[in-house]
């Protein structure tokens, strides 16, 4: 079965609270919304490089920056991450948190001058090779409490019945999860006898001895474990060109590589029945598996010009990258009954209900076009003490695009375009010199993707650092702190009351993660 792709109509009104819906239109912001964390020079002044060059991530940002240099040179950045998540859910508050040890840049820059560089106006230029992480998914999510919400106390059971509604039971097969809920006896297709004509499903797990309805109790305990691991590489293959110092350009190939992987594990318990603790059923819980491997490619142009010597000014524009996507993912369902016995009226038969358990394994394959980016940048350089740096960003999420053979992809293309929009993202930097040491801060800012939202869904990011510098090597040292707010829904459910009302129970997420990376570099 592949991930669930939603009404049009039901994904806009989800994700206008920035509800993490099952969906690939998901996948096209995800692996669209990069935050290279190159290297620690380039953290620790908060990415705001399109006008500097001078730096191995000149490759990835801006690659006419490669003219800039004057030596080869080789450099690596072993970088850790420290996430932490802080999540409300029914006013509880619970935390998790996760680190992990990865390689944010490496690479290589061969540098050359032109034989006649004092009478040429090609002054020379330099060719590099790096690899840079785009994207780190590592985190982990846990949020719990009793779903007591005033409008409408629901279930993961109610979700299926509403997936369920007008599809006959020899059709249940196609929809997965409610197919499983309706043969492990949380659901049935009870229908009220003074109306025949009207059959639903709804949360009657069966009968009694007596022949009276047995429902599913209300107000359970939901918990729910979120794991989230890989990555998203940029290898760059990028020339820089310097024409009498004045204007600089270059281009790079960029071969792209993503690997990421979830596990989310959810489940409801300690339900209550007529007020008293359900002694029918245990608990009810799915868990939900993604392995997902991606490989694209796409290109980078740029131009930094010197008018004069205290200031630069660049430009970037980095092409829609292509994705070739494979993905293989699970789906589980377990109920545990207390030993129960089922009555059905129809034959006068008692099942004694116990454990039950269903596992569904797909794989599928699709494309990925992610938007073009147009990057602005400006530096002033107050001689020997220093600089201070901006870039803003111009993106438009909407313009993302989403292509397979395996699959429909018509509703979530029209989702990317109903709910994504163009964002402005901004980053200012500066560094102090003092001798063959270096001090830098810096501030980043990316906007909020989403047209309509209920929180904020934009990352501000505060840097520092820094370093030491020789003509025979460097060391640099950033510390990047960012911040941002998320929400997740473990499904989707409308108040009958008001029909276009969300009422899906929903976790608010406050999400904070400290990379810190140290870049060592060899010129040669």
């Amino acid at each position: 079965m592949k991930r669930l792709t939603l009404l049009v109509f039901t994904i806009v009104v989800c994700a206008s609270g920035s509800v993490a819906q099952i969906g690939y239109y998901n996948d096209a912001l995800k692996y669209s919304r990069t935050s290279a964390i190159g290297s620690a020079r380039t953290q620790a002044i908060g990415g705001a490089q399109a006008a500097l060059g001078g730096d191995i991530n000149s490759a990835y940002a801006n690659p006419a920056g490669l003219g800039f240099n004057r030596s080869s040179v080789f450099t690596f950045t072993p970088s850790i991450n420290f996430y932490n998540s802080e999540a409300e859910y029914f006013g509880v508050t619970t935390d998790d948190s996760k680190a992990n040890f990865n390689i944010a840049n490496m690479g290589v820059i061969f540098s050359f001058a032109a034989s006649d560089i004092e009478t040429s106006k090609f002054k020379g230029g330099s060719f590099a090779i790096t690899m840079t992480r785009e994207n780190n998914f590592h985190s982990n999510i846990t949020y719990d409490g009793y779903n007591n919400q005033e409008l409408g106390k629901t279930s993961i059971v109610d979700s299926w019945i509403d997936q369920a509604w007008g599809t006959p039971v020899e059709q249940l097969g196609e929809l997965g999860l409610p197919y499983d809920a309706y043969y492990q006896y949380l659901i049935s297709d009870y229908y009220d006898p003074s109306n025949p004509k009207f059959t639903r499903y709804d949360k009657y797990m069966g009968f009694n001895q007596d022949g009276s309805v047995r429902e599913l109790g209300d107000y359970p305990r939901q918990y729910e474990t979120l794991k989230n691991k890989g990555s998203q590489y940029s290898w760059d293959f990028a020339g820089g060109a310097n024409y009498n110092d004045i204007f600089y350009f270059g281009a790079s190939l960029n071969i792209n590589s993503i690997k990421y992987s979830n596990e989310n594990t959810y489940s409801e318990s300690e339900f209550l029945y007529n007020n008293q603790n359900d002694d029918v059923i245990n608990e009810v819980s799915t868990q939900t598996t993604l392995d997902i491997t991606g490989t694209g490619v796409g290109g980078t142009f740029g131009i930094i010009a010197r008018p004069v010597d205290f200031f630069r000014i660049g430009i970037s524009a980095t092409t829609p990258t292509y994705y070739w996507m494979n993905e293989e993912s699970s789906e589980d369902l377990f109920t545990s009954y207390n030993n129960w016995d089922y009555y059905n009226p129809a034959d006068s038969t008692t099942t004694t209900l116990e454990d039950f358990y269903d596992q569904y394994f797909t794989d599928s394959k699709y494309s990925i076009t992610t938007p073009f980016k147009l990057t602005t940048g400006a530096a002033i350089f107050l001689g020997k003490l220093g600089f201070i740096s901006a870039d803003v960003d111009f993106i438009d999420y909407s313009t993302a695009k989403i292509k397979s053979d395996d699959f429909d992809v018509s509703a979530d293309n029209h989702a990317i375009d109903s709910l994504y929009q163009s964002t402005i993202n901004w980053r200012v930097g500066s560094e102090i010199r003092v001798s063959k040491f270096r001090i830098r801060a810096g501030y980043s800012y990316d906007g909020d993707p989403f047209v309509k939202s209920s929180i904020d869904n934009s990352i501000r990011k505060i840097s520092g650092g820094v370093g030491y510098r020789n003509k025979e090597f460097f060391i640099d040292l950033s510390a990047v702190h960012a911040t941002w707010t998320t929400s997740r829904s473990p499904y989707t459910i409308y108040s009958f009351e008001a029909p276009t009302q969300d009422i899906s129970p929903t976790a608010f997420i406050k999400n904070k993660n400290l990379n810190v990376s140290v870049t060592f570099g060899v010129n040669f």
